[in-house]
């Protein structure tokens, strides 16, 4: 890959998480960049093939996470203490997940973007549904474990998105309690 055009990536992809996908521009990710716009549409013919390229890379990213964290942790506490921290260091960069912002504008996305963004969530909840199947002994609730990883998903996004309102960490600590609770 050019380095121009991963410049491109991160750079879209930080603008993103910090301001969403409708404000970022051709012309102004061209010039963060030091390109023409005309350069962006070079690598990024559309607008929706930049949105699947920063997608289809946070998630492959994210994924990659989840399995450092299998691989690290060893308690169903560990693992889910670190999924959370995930979270939180995109909160205290003043960002929120690509995933989660994109997915906030979903009614401005193509169908290729909507599908990722479904992948990607449909990935993370798998993740949290499989280490809490195995953990189960663990676990302190009659909430299924898909159900469970959808509510903790669904929650975490929530919370930094109305935290980043607050320029706090309030609700995302709320978060983890609530998720503790679940927890022997």
């Amino acid at each position: 890959m050019s380095d121009k055009r991963s410049k491109l990536e991160t750079v879209a992809t930080a603008t993103v998480q910090q301001s969403g996908f409708h404000n970022l521009s051709f012309r102004t990710l061209g010039d963060e960049v030091g390109v023409k716009s005309s350069s962006v549409h070079y690598y990024f013919p559309e607008k929706s093939d930049l949105a699947c390229t920063i997608i289809d890379k946070y998630s492959i990213t994210f994924n990659e996470l989840l399995q450092e964290i299998d691989q690290r942790e060893t308690k169903l506490q560990g693992k889910v203490d670190a999924f959370i921290e995930i979270f939180e260091d995109v909160l205290k960069a003043n960002k929120f997940c690509l995933c989660g912002m994109m997915a906030a504008e979903v009614i401005t996305l193509d169908s290729r973007s909507r599908d990722l963004l479904q992948k990607y969530f449909h990935q993370v909840e798998d993740w949290l549904s499989n280490i809490f199947e195995k953990h189960k002994d663990q676990l302190n609730t009659q909430i299924s474990p898909k159900s469970l990883s959808k509510i903790i998903v669904s929650g975490l996004e929530g919370a930094i998105l109305i935290d980043r309102v607050e320029n706090g960490i309030d609700r995302l600590r709320a978060q983890q309690e609530l998720i503790r609770s679940f927890i022997v």
